[in-house]
């Protein structure tokens, strides 16, 4: 049997979350059928844990791509001073 914490934290419905996080409610229940958000329910009822959903979103946290002038900006080394 798991055993989980007390929650301590905020707990929203999908109405909530999808003002917190600025989704569409169906893009929230979609990734709810598929596993990819962390959830409970109560009975039928299905809600989150916004201290989970944080977690969740730094997981998932991906730096944007840098463009190959930003990437050569880097190997031309920059000028101190006048010439």
């Amino acid at each position: 049997m798991k055993v989980f914490e007390p929650l301590t934290d905020e707990v929203m419905d999908y109405r909530g979350l999808a003002e917190y996080m600025k989704f569409a409610p169906g893009t929230l229940r979609h990734l709810v059928m598929r596993g990819e958000l962390p959830y409970f329910k109560i009975g039928r009822s299905v809600r989150f844990s916004k201290k989970q959903i944080d977690m969740w979103l730094t997981e998932h946290h991906r730096e944007p791509k840098r463009s190959q002038a930003e990437k050569d900006k880097e190997l031309i080394p920059a000028t101190g001073g006048t010439e």
